[in-house]
């Protein structure tokens, strides 16, 4: 990143600035994490200079602005950017200033700027952020509805597409609609599902107790793909429906993949415990005890007998 106060000093020391050295100077003190001073140099650059900032000065402000969270800034901005005309006319920048309004926790203000936009400017990662962004905030129903509504504009959606809809059947308990969404990724589109996509599905029946189609999913994953997050996310569902028979067979996935992570031994011991399987509970933390296994501070162990 160098040395932003070097340029700074070598900033301030310029007779003529032009758009393009307030953008580099904004930029250096945004990757530097100091953006205080990012925004009080776009205050500088459009309220005191009266310089129209350019798309990629947008868009890196706009990561200032979310990283402080504040909504209040976030509104300004949007304000100034409506009066300059950026919205209307600069679709990545209405992209990123929807993703702000989402990760700032705004999903009705983000909304709303999608529905200002011309649905003929609406671009794949206008419909995808909006999509992501309903269902992070769990309208997964709505979600569903962009979705469809998107593939009527003619648009093909891309695997983070699908990834942000199936998250949103996960969490909705859509599990049919989920399901039909891999189907479609794979049949009609023709993209192969990644390790998120797996993941999504596993997470998914296992919510709803579907154990066993979880498993089933989890089996048909590529070797290569496989990792030790999905075993452990069916390990958690089969934990929370008291499944312990198949908590074993998990277990045994996990072990290939990695021995030492306490949380998985405590979910096995608890799964134990709520089946009445006392003497199985109490062999899961003998074993953590013999491979020096030291527990998570926060988890607990259900061993009383």
């Amino acid at each position: 990143m160098g040395d932003i106060n070097l340029a700074r000093s070598i900033f301030d020391d310029m007779p003529c600035k032009n758009i393009v050295s307030w953008t580099g100077i904004i930029d250096g003190y945004v990757r530097s994490n100091r953006h205080t001073e990012a925004l009080t140099l776009f205050r500088q650059l459009t309220l005191i200079e009266g310089i129209l900032p350019t798309e990629v000065t947008v868009l890196t402000i706009l990561t200032s602005v979310w990283k402080t969270g504040s909504f209040d800034l976030l509104q300004s901005l949007h304000a100034y950017l409506v009066k300059t005309g950026f919205i209307l006319s600069d679709v990545r920048v209405t992209n990123s200033l929807i993703d702000t309004y989402v990760e700032c926790g705004s999903i009705d203000y983000g909304f709303e700027v999608f529905q200002e936009v011309p649905t003929k400017r609406k671009n794949l990662i206008t419909w995808t952020t909006i999509i992501s962004g309903l269902a992070m905030h769990g309208k997964a129903k709505e979600a569903v509805n962009h979705f469809q509504e998107m593939e009527k504009q003619g648009l093909k959606p891309h695997r983070v597409t699908f990834l942000s809809v199936m998250n949103a059947c996960s969490h909705g308990g859509l599990i049919e609609q989920g399901r039909e969404f891999f189907e479609k990724m794979i049949n009609l589109y023709r993209i192969n599902p990644d390790t998120k996509h797996y993941g999504c599905m596993v997470d998914m029946f296992g919510r709803v107790g579907m154990l066993e189609e979880a498993e089933k999913m989890a089996m048909e994953i590529p070797t290569e793909m496989i990792n030790v997050i999905i075993w452990r996310t069916l390990l958690g569902a089969c934990s929370y429906h008291g499944n312990a028979e198949m908590s074993e067979r998990v277990m045994k996935k996990i072990f290939e993949l990695e021995k030492d992570y306490s949380g998985d031994y405590v979910l096995l011991s608890n799964t134990f415990s709520g089946a009445g399987r006392f003497d199985d509970a109490k062999m899961i933390r003998k074993i953590m005890d013999e491979r020096n296994v030291v527990k998570v501070p926060g988890l607990s162990l259900s061993l009383a007998s």
